[in-house]
């Protein structure tokens, strides 16, 4: 089914173009906020040729790959123009249920993770590119070094032994180029979560992104504070304070000075908030997470590495995996790595492996067809495709393909394998592998593919899956 025919039967089964509020896309899925959920025909959307299915939260996510996904979004966006429908009679009450349905669905730590999740969904595809270029870039100036260090090279003026080795092979510029590109984002990630968090807590855009930047400025020594001190998780803070400041100065100043006085009051408060508070508790706080989370993995050893890798899959299913990101990038920030997320990535593979032993088991065609479709797309970047597509329809395969998605994540303590970045899975992954351990990776993911698969493909037999003709 091609994306116009996929947009124009999501719209009609999401009870058409007045039904939805709001549409937007990540990497796989198409998110939806519904003005009334009950208008929605949950089975005729699952059962849509192109869609590998649906997850239903304070947003309507239809999964239809990477890709796909925005375009999919983009043609609904174009239908929900083209109908033009007058919703301003009706507005306030479609506001009011879908903030009853929100209140439902939502606990306290789900919608704070829902939150963080936001805030970095706009980021994540700038993120994972910025991250291929890192690593690409690693790759090349390892490679130097290490040539450098085996043929002893002395630095030449301002270059280094690697940069010398860099210039020798007509690289040094393409190498400097990618190291700029990456940083650029890295080096002000703290403003760019900033403007998206300001936008997710419904404040002014600018002002969000001003408070990260106070967070990287380079006179914080001045005021006993580090650049970075207190991580995103004290800029999120901060900007959703300033947020909720903002609507309360708001009530009390003037119209005529609104302009002026609001965003200087709540400036002048949030930076002194920011500088004299939120830096110093959140460095601690931030400290306390990666001191944990290291000791976790250094502790737990290769038991931490399966339990982790067996959850992940669990996150993703719920939408919540987005939620772990800023420990991700304060991992980079602090020692370079990003352990935890090299674990994580392991759950593409489980969900591979499950998914290629469903495709041996079923005699289901429709099951067949949407498996030979998401089992490359997972191998490839993204593991939606797998899980929603084929392991959780099959009921079974999504536990034994977590399962060995765990064995994936002991392999990966076991070897020592990190990243330098953050971004997609499968073989996506491999220049965000840190030190040259590439190979380490792939036999990892090999392991925990394999042992998923058998698991996978031994629990369907015994429960006589391959004997039936249905999903079930």
């Amino acid at each position: 089914m091609n994306n116009n025919l996929v947009a124009d039967t999501i719209v009609k089964h999401c009870g058409g173009s007045g039904n939805l509020l709001h549409v937007t896309n990540c990497m796989t899925r198409v998110r939806m906020t519904i003005a009334d959920i009950s208008k929605v025909d949950m089975q005729a959307l699952k059962a849509i040729d192109g869609v590998l299915g649906v997850v239903e939260d304070d947003t309507l996510q239809v999964i239809v790959g990477p890709g796909k996904s925005s375009k999919v979004a983009s043609l609904i966006n174009e239908l929900m123009k083209d109908s033009a429908v007058d919703t301003s009679v009706s507005d306030v009450e479609q506001k009011a249920k879908m903030a009853r349905e929100k209140a439902k669905k939502q606990t306290p730590v789900k919608k704070v993770l829902k939150h963080i999740a936001n805030i970095f969904v706009p980021i994540l595809p700038p993120l994972i590119a910025a991250g291929i270029l890192m690593g690409i870039n690693n790759v090349l100036v390892n490679s130097a070094a290490s040539f450098a260090l085996t043929h002893q090279v002395a630095a030449v003026g301002d270059l280094s032994p690697a940069q010398v080795v860099l210039e020798q092979r007509h690289l040094l510029g393409i190498s400097e180029f990618l190291g700029l590109v990456s940083k650029a984002l890295f080096s002000f990630l703290a403003i760019y979560t900033g403007v998206t968090s300001a936008k997710e807590f419904d404040g002014t855009l600018v002002m969000g992104g001003l408070l990260g930047a106070v967070t990287i400025a380079p006179q914080l020594p001045q005021l006993g504070l580090l650049p970075g001190q207190g991580g995103l998780i004290g800029v999120i803070f901060a900007v959703w304070l300033m947020c909720w400041l903002e609507k309360q100065v708001r009530r009390f100043i003037p119209d005529v000075l609104d302009v002026v006085m609001t965003p200087t009051i709540v400036l002048t408060i949030m930076a002194a908030i920011l500088l004299f508070a939120i830096m110093p508790v959140a460095g601690i706080l931030s400290d306390a997470i990666l001191h944990a989370m290291n000791g976790l993995l250094t502790t737990g050893g290769v038991a931490a590495g399966f339990v982790l890798a067996a959850l992940f899959p669990f996150l993703i299913s719920l939408g919540l995996h987005h939620g772990l990101f800023p420990i991700h990038l304060e991992m980079i920030n602090v020692t370079g790595h990003a352990p935890l997320f090299a674990i994580q990535i392991m759950s593409n593979a489980g969900m591979v492996g499950a998914a290629t032993a469903v495709l041996l088991l079923t005699r289901d065609p429709v099951m067949k067809k949407i498996a030979r479709g998401a089992i490359p797309t997972s191998i490839l970047a993204v593991g939606e495709p797998t899980i929603f597509g084929v392991n959780i329809p099959a009921g079974f395969a999504f536990i034994t393909g977590s399962i060995g998605a765990g064995f994936g994540g002991m392999m990966i303590v076991l070897l020592g394998v990190t990243t330098n970045g953050v971004g997609a899975a499968g073989l996506s992954a491999l220049p965000l592998i840190a030190d040259g351990k590439y190979l380490q990776y792939i036999l990892a993911w090999l392991v925990g593919c394999l042992a998923a698969f058998v698991l996978t493909y031994a629990t369907g037999k015994v429960r006589g899956y391959g004997k039936k003709t249905v999903v079930v």
